[in-house]
């Protein structure tokens, strides 16, 4: 495993490979992060040379089968609405 030494408390800090947060539903880049749950102060660092984010695969074939189904419930409404 790849270790760096945090520059504010000289904890050992890990490396976070890049990613899609399931939060923000958004792709972050790689960063080394100092555990506070280890009893590092919580920092983080960018990590340089590392891969720059998330693969895009995945999420967007989500984002397509999203739209398809958007799509589908348009042309379910529009067909609802001219019978009423």
């Amino acid at each position: 495993m790849i270790t760096k030494i945090c520059e504010k408390c000289d904890s050992e800090m890990k490396l976070i490979p890049a990613g899609f947060s399931r939060a923000k539903n958004k792709p972050y880049s790689a960063f080394w992060s100092c555990d506070k749950r280890n009893g590092g102060c919580g920092a983080t660092a960018r990590a340089e040379g590392e891969a720059a984010a998330a693969p895009a695969g995945p999420a967007d074939d989500r984002f397509a089968a999203i739209e398809k189904k958007l799509d589908e419930i348009t042309g379910l409404l529009k067909s609802i609405d001219g019978r009423i």
